[in-house]
């Protein structure tokens, strides 16, 4: 609409000079006729006859110059009432009017064609703010939450259908109600409270909403919007969603999971308490038989002492894993631990598969976490490296510590196969080894995870490592202070 311009102004000056100008022409000739008839009067009888021929002529004219106006004016008269109707058409007038009052013609003629035009592009703009309108509507009334605009009031000023059928109340009784008094919200008030004094957002609240006779979950969000007035004429649009069965859906999810969880543990348990009660079974059996000479006997409850340890330490390492310690937050010297555990696997797996194990420390780091778990989790990760890197022609292992941000971060690298690439989502989960033999129980590194977990850092093995695995430890450090 800015961009009409109506030269209005502008043409009737520059049309209206040839107009001025015959004016001014025929005024000069009645001035002039005027004083030749003063003369005739005052030259004698013939020539009074002539003046009153010329007096007749002068009058003559000036009916016609009337009459012309006349019918100019009317034609302008006739377009203006048109125009009042609601009917833009040009003043049409004759060759010998338009002689006389053309400029003006065809000013009001260019005028009521802008005007035109300017309605057409007004009226194209309704129609498409009602389409769009109408556009909006149909989004909002086929949402499948509830939708409410609230006004600074708390009243309701517009809502969807899904509104009546939640709360099973007229559209007439819904729009100009308080909000909250409509909800009957039993938890989350002091919230929305809040919300609407401070003109904050509300994201995903969880509420009690009184439906009938029943109460039900919902999940709320509330937006506000400004209007022309400023904060205090601010608006909120209110989406409702019935997260109901969606609870009750997640409850009997969680139930499950615990349940194959359980499943899971006992299994694993089970498996892995197997194979050393066999073996302490078979054992006990020779002895009990009293076959066996002394020497024998010695090694069958040697043999039966190590499974029995095996035991205790499946049972150990599982409740280690269970259990949540409640004691106060510990500290330890990163870089102490790394060259204790190192040189705990380089003495003894180390030597005895050939495995070379090679350190670069940083500066001295104090990192959260006691010296015993931290210790648990640094010789997992070791000794998982000398074994897999055992395979290797030429093995080696490799951990490092550096400082990124807030966090330690320790790498151990080896050579070995690997880790294929379906295994790495399970490595972490209790009792899955990949070893072939029977010296894993699968708890190492779930039992290192949940230490390195609880006291807020990070386990993960790297997938973008070629020729071996790198598992990342990230520990968060000690504020110095």
């Amino acid at each position: 609409m800015d961009s009409i311009d109506i030269p209005v102004a502008t043409a009737h000056s520059a049309a209206s000079e040839p107009g001025s100008r015959r004016l001014l022409a025929l005024a000069g000739l009645g001035a002039a006729a005027l004083a030749a008839l003063v003369w005739m009067t005052q030259s004698g009888p013939d020539r009074l006859l002539l003046a009153c021929a010329a007096l007749a002529t002068l009058l003559a004219v000036a009916a016609a110059l009337a009459l012309g106006y006349r019918r100019g004016l009317t034609a302008l008269h006739r377009a203006i009432n048109e125009a009042r109707a609601g009917h833009l058409t040009p003043a049409d007038a004759s060759p010998w009017v338009r002689t006389l009052l053309g400029p003006v013609i065809d000013d009001y003629n260019a005028m009521s064609r802008d005007l035109a035009s300017a309605f057409r592009e007004m009226e194209h703009a309704q129609r498409s703010i009602i389409g769009e309108r109408n556009r909006h509507d149909a989004i909002l009334q086929s949402l499948p939450g509830a939708l409410l605009i609230v006004g600074a009031d708390r009243r309701v000023t517009r809502a969807n259908r899904q509104v009546e059928t939640l709360f099973r109340v007229p559209h007439d009784h819904i729009v100009g109600a308080d909000f909250l008094a409509l909800m009957g919200v039993d938890g989350g008030r002091d919230v929305l409270d809040e919300a609407f004094r401070s003109v904050e957002p509300v994201r995903n609240l969880v509420c009690e909403v009184r439906v009938g006779e029943e109460t039900r979950l919902f999940s709320l969000n509330l937006t506000f919007f400004s209007q022309p007035g400023g904060p205090a004429d601010s608006s909120a649009a209110v989406i409702l969603q019935d997260v109901t069965e969606l609870r009750r859906v997640e409850e009997m999810t969680l139930q499950t999971e615990k349940l194959v969880a359980m499943g899971e543990l006992a299994g694993g348990v089970a498996h892995e308490l197997n194979t050393p009660l066999g073996t302490i079974f078979g054992y006990a059996h020779l002895l009990m038989e009293g076959r066996a000479d002394e020497s024998r006997r010695v090694e069958f409850t040697r043999v039966i002492h190590e499974q029995a340890r095996r035991c205790a330490r499946i049972v150990d390492d599982l409740l280690t894993y269970a259990r949540r310690p409640s004691c106060e937050p510990e500290s330890a010297d990163l870089n102490e631990l790394i060259c204790e555990a190192r040189d705990a696997v380089a003495n003894c797996q180390g030597r005895r598969l050939g495995v070379p194990l090679s350190a670069l420390l940083s500066e001295s780091v104090t990192v959260r976490g006691g010296a015993g778990q931290l210790d648990i989790v640094l010789i997992n990760l070791l000794v998982n490296a000398t074994q897999a890197a055992a395979s290797s022609r030429e093995p080696r292992v490799h951990i490092s510590c550096d400082v990124e941000g807030d966090f330690a971060v320790v790498a151990v690298t080896d050579n070995g196969p690997g880790i294929a690439p379906e295994l790495r989502r399970k490595i972490f989960d209790p009792f899955f080894s990949s070893k072939r033999d029977s010296g894993g129980t699968g708890l190492g590194l779930a039992l290192s995870h949940s230490i390195v977990t609880r006291i807020g850092g990070m386990l993960d093995c790297d997938p973008g490592h070629r020729r071996g695995a790198r598992f990342v430890l990230r520990l968060p450090l000690v504020a110095r202070g």
